[in-house]
């Protein structure tokens, strides 16, 4: 028996379908507070409809060689993927295996864990494993990210690698590549900054969208990813500041023009679609729109308490 659940996700209508309801509820806790508990407006369109199906055969992946050409092939903690699409550039593949070893360009020996089929200009997407192992937790929430990103990143919503604060009933976003220190200063904020709170400590969504006076406005919301902080909340700021963070000897922040607030962020964006031309376009009108509304600084910083009061001080002055 097949059963549907209708999740809001950064104001969007998501549907997942499978017959696997009792064990998808233990691997996507995350996504509780994002459930639509009470009655489902039929007339709102879903942005994503996704099947999750069971099959009892092995699974390989996508050979690159002839139909299919290789977008981007990369590592997460959980195993390899890769995101290859059909020569016409309509539909895409994402394959995820444990073994780090696979080939992109080898359907032979690239068995898979699970497979994501998902179609230009279409919101249904099918979401595949193998019903004769354990579905991996860690592949299909990736899986899921993914998703959200094919349907999102058109219609103005994407991921951004970050750390976010509320403060003042606004957010400030914390940008840097792993390791830099993002949940660090986010928990110096927590720590020293009273009337802050964590809104996610890993993969928030931004989504333009009009404002009271019908202009392209960025807001951020919480979502179902939050890394290994698992800090779920279904809610959504206005954004008063984005940081992208470096290690120093002494705290310094600087607002970056525009040219420069564009580098800060794009890295941030989901790496896969970068890599291709159809995404990076609406990616890049997304960072556009943020970059003309929104101060971008860098902070070069220690791991103290006065680098979030720096912070605090210029943006909230």
């Amino acid at each position: 028996m097949i059963t549907k659940e209708t999740f809001h996700i950064a104001g969007h209508r998501i549907d997942i379908s499978s017959a696997h309801t009792n064990g998808l509820q233990k691997i996507l806790d995350g996504f509780s507070p994002f459930l639509t508990r009470n009655v489902v407006n039929e007339s709102e369109l879903p942005l994503l409809q996704i099947l999750i199906v069971g099959v009892e055969n092995e699974l390989r992946g996508m050979s690159c060689e002839n139909e299919f050409k290789l977008v981007h092939s990369f590592e997460i903690e959980e195993g390899k993927c890769i995101c290859s699409l059909t020569k016409k550039g309509e539909k895409y593949f994402l394959s995820i295996s444990e073994n780090h070893n696979i080939e992109p360009n080898n359907s032979q020996n690239s068995l898979v864990s699970t497979f994501l089929e998902m179609e230009i200009g279409s919101n249904a997407m099918t979401f595949t494993f193998d019903s004769r192992k354990p579905l991996h937790p860690g592949h299909l929430k990736f899986s899921l990210w993914m998703a959200m990103a094919f349907a999102g990143i058109p219609k103005q919503t994407a991921a951004v690698h970050s750390s976010v604060i509320v403060y003042n009933n606004q957010a400030i976003l914390f940008l840097g590549e792993s390791g830099t220190g993002k949940s660090t200063h986010t928990a110096l904020w927590l720590k020293h900054i009273p009337g802050s709170s964590l809104l996610n400590d890993d993969s928030p969504l931004i989504r333009v969208e009009l404002n009271e006076n019908m202009e392209p406005t960025p807001f951020v919301y919480g979502s179902p990813w939050s890394g290994k902080g698992r800090w779920y909340l279904n809610q959504q700021y206005p954004i008063a500041a984005i940081v992208r963070l470096e290690q120093h000897k002494i705290n310094h922040l600087t607002r970056l023009n525009k040219l420069g607030a564009f580098g800060a962020l794009l890295p941030s964006f989901p790496p896969a679609y970068l890599h291709d031309d159809y995404f990076e376009e609406h990616i890049c009108n997304i960072i556009s729109t943020v970059v003309k509304t929104i101060p971008v600084y860098r902070l070069q910083c220690l791991p103290d308490k006065s680098a979030a009061e720096l912070v605090k001080t210029t943006i909230f002055q």
